[in-house]
């Protein structure tokens, strides 16, 4: 995806972060007639992609550090380390950070969709391609913002910025539903791009996505009841269901090699390369925190939180070593460094590991199809009542693959045993969800989903020194940023908890019942 990188590091100076919704897209920076060819297009939609590969240094932060498996070695007054200790404020800089992206992404989708939509001078194909990435990328943003604060602006036009109230949570998964229906309408099939457009937003992207708001949107919304909740669900199955073309990776950690790039499990990838140095700080951030201290018992940026999540792990199963090192080869090849806490795995180069702390390249899984299969049967369970053949087929192959039975669609000594009820088979994807995607940014966000984050962290029994105590029922969303607010102090009203006696839109604790 070499053109779809050059351009993004091209156009960073034109996708600068400011405090304000009102951002200045690149449309009006390159004059009313632009986009004018294919490539104009081309060129506009790939400024969308920036902001996300800007996440990969930040979002991760916020959906794996509160949680009771990772701890942060940064200072523990920095952002990070505040995040980590749950000692969250509106100042927070990652919170705002995050926001800031999210936003500058929302408006370079929103600037596209119109100039594209208004251009006579493109062909139909890019078009109809370049539209639906607009529309994907859009919800993919706007999935993030909901997830993380809850009601939140709307703006679905380059006019629509400043002062604008917070949307009501169902107006913002009804838009993120039609974005990717949208979406998936206008995209091709992975198949269908060449090798230097794959890591693009695919049909199938736009459906796994589909497939994980519904589900999401169903178990976090009590609007309309049982039946509506029944509804999401149902269609979270049929569009995993449309999710096709992609297989597991037989080897688990080949989904991080520099080597296999959008292989076959991938369905989503933030793209990255040693040559891209999109923050000042070198590509995919995950790396560098992961491996920061070297090889030393200091704790590098973020560390899995106590040894008892590496030991939960059964020793034959190849995900233990491919999200956990607990042993790695010096740089010098002939000898073995034993971490006392183990660094996560999935972002270690292990042909060079000094070199993945400070190169940063090796792409960022945001969907895979190892995931589908786990929302697919997380769907089933929750639409019936319980599991049917279908729910225990989609883990299963998740777990022959982690156990080494090929090929995955076989029966194997290692299935999971039939006659489990809705809690017993939830528990299994909860426990299966946590093996399979630890440090892939779903860790708080499950939580939260599931409404068990609290006492999730609560029974956690990990080092009191590491703050995961400190969680309380305001931390099912995060604080609306400070710097927004003094922009729009009515129409950005703070969340529950983090304005104290100021609270006039929230009212009563509305996270009551949350475990």
């Amino acid at each position: 995806m070499k053109k779809l990188i050059y351009i993004l590091a091209i156009s960073i100076a034109l996708f600068a972060c400011n405090d304000s919704l009102d951002l200045t897209p690149i449309g009006q920076l390159m004059g009313g007639n632009f986009p004018v060819t294919d490539d104009d297009a081309i060129a506009l939609t790939n400024g969308i992609y920036q902001p996300n590969a800007l996440l990969s240094s930040t979002v991760g932060y916020l959906t794996d550090l509160p949680t009771e498996v990772e701890i942060s070695g940064e200072n523990p007054t920095s952002g990070g380390g505040l995040v980590s200790l749950l000692q969250l404020d509106p100042s927070n800089e990652v919170v705002t950070t995050v926001w800031n992206y999210l936003y500058t992404g929302i408006a370079a989708a929103n600037n596209a969709i119109e100039r594209i939509e208004d251009s006579n001078t493109i062909s139909e194909s890019v078009r109809k391609r370049s539209i639906g990435e607009a529309h994907f990328l859009r919800a993919y943003y706007y999935f993030y913002a909901v997830q993380f604060w809850g009601e939140v602006p709307l703006p679905l036009t380059t006019t629509d910025g400043s002062g604008r109230t917070r949307a009501a949570v169902d107006d913002v998964y009804t838009q993120i539903v039609t974005d990717l229906q949208e979406a998936a309408s206008r995209l091709p099939v992975v198949s269908e791009y060449s090798s230097s457009d794959k890591g693009r937003a695919t049909q199938g992207a736009a459906n796994a996505l589909l497939a994980k708001v519904y589900l999401t949107w169903g178990q976090t919304s009590e609007t309309g009841g049982n039946a509506a909740q029944k509804e999401k669900f149902g269609k979270a199955i049929d569009a995993a269901n449309l999710v096709t073309g992609y297989e597991l990776e037989e080897v688990y950690l080949a989904n991080w090699s520099t080597a296999i790039r959008n292989g076959k499990e991938h369905i989503f990838t933030t793209q990255h390369t040693l040559s891209q140095d999109v923050d000042g700080s070198g590509g995919n951030h995950l790396l560098h925190c992961s491996l920061a201290t070297g090889f030393t018992q200091i704790i590098p940026h973020v560390v899995v939180s106590d040894l008892k999540f590496y030991e939960a792990f059964d020793d034959r199963d190849q995900r233990k070593k491919g999200t956990y090192a607990k042993e790695l080869y010096n740089p010098d090849g002939d000898s073995i460094f034993t971490f006392d806490l183990p660094r996560f795995r999935k972002y270690i180069d292990a042909d060079d590991p000094y070199g993945s702390a400070s190169n940063r390249n090796i792409d960022r899984t945001v969907i895979r199809y190892a995931e589908v299969l786990l929302l697919k049967a997380e769907a089933i369970n929750e639409y019936n009542g319980a599991p049917n053949a279908e729910a225990y087929e989609a883990v299963n192959q998740i777990l022959r693959r982690a156990f080494g039975h090929f090929p995955v669609t076989a029966q194997s000594v290692d299935d999971l045993s039939t006659g489990l009820d809705y809690e017993g088979f939830k528990r299994v994807i909860q426990e299966q969800r946590t093996f399979e995607l630890t440090y892939e940014q779903n860790r708080w966000t499950d939580l939260v989903r599931w409404r068990i984050y609290v006492k999730t962290l609560k029974n956690s029994g990990v080092n009191p020194i590491y703050g995961k105590q400190n969680v309380s029922l305001k931390n099912y969303r995060y604080p609306i940023p400070q710097s927004q607010r003094n922009i729009n102090p009515e129409g950005l009203w703070q969340n529950w908890g983090f304005d104290g006696a100021n609270d006039s839109k929230t009212g009563t604790n509305p996270y009551a019942g949350f475990e």
